[in-house]
């Protein structure tokens, strides 16, 4: 299925995942980018976007441990107890529009940074989940999850 128009969700995702893919390119071709950071960036399309459009309400249902059976990679959660890939989503939005993202090193390298996000509450200050995955994980989660939001849709 190919997406044309930025205005479109999926549409901006695939321009998302385009422009990892070149950074992650050039990085592997000896240019000065930073791959981890891009990742991060690139949630905004493909993981922010998708949730306030309404889009991960089709797949509510799944569970996370259907997921993991599905060879998609897991999470290490620290705190609260997400069951569903739709929790997990509104957290992990939540962390990034909120900016609570903490990252294990500033290496280049997705292998070897980690990423710790958490949710709060706002009236309370206090932290309601929290996990880590690594920077590799996060790029394999992301692309799993684009990939199911098209497979339901299209």
């Amino acid at each position: 299925m190919h997406y044309t128009s930025r205005n479109d969700t999926l549409g901006f995702a695939h321009r998302t995942r385009k422009n990892l893919e070149h950074i992650e390119h050039a990085y592997k071709n000896g240019h000065d980018v930073h791959v981890v950071t891009q990742l991060v960036l690139s949630l905004l399309g493909l993981i922010v976007y998708p949730n306030e459009r309404k889009l991960v309400e089709r797949v509510n249902t799944l569970t996370l441990s259907e997921l993991k059976d599905q060879g998609w990679p897991s999470w290490k959660i620290e705190l609260g107890s997400p069951e569903t890939l739709n929790q997990l989503i509104k957290m992990l939005r939540n962390a990034v529009a909120h900016g609570r993202i903490h990252f294990s090193s500033d290496d280049r390298v997705l292998d070897h940074v980690s990423i710790q996000f958490e949710d709060y509450d706002p009236r309370s200050k206090i932290v309601t989940w929290r996990a880590t995955i690594t920077s590799n994980d996060l790029e394999k989660f992301c692309q799993n999850f684009i990939k199911l939001i098209e497979n339901e849709i299209g």
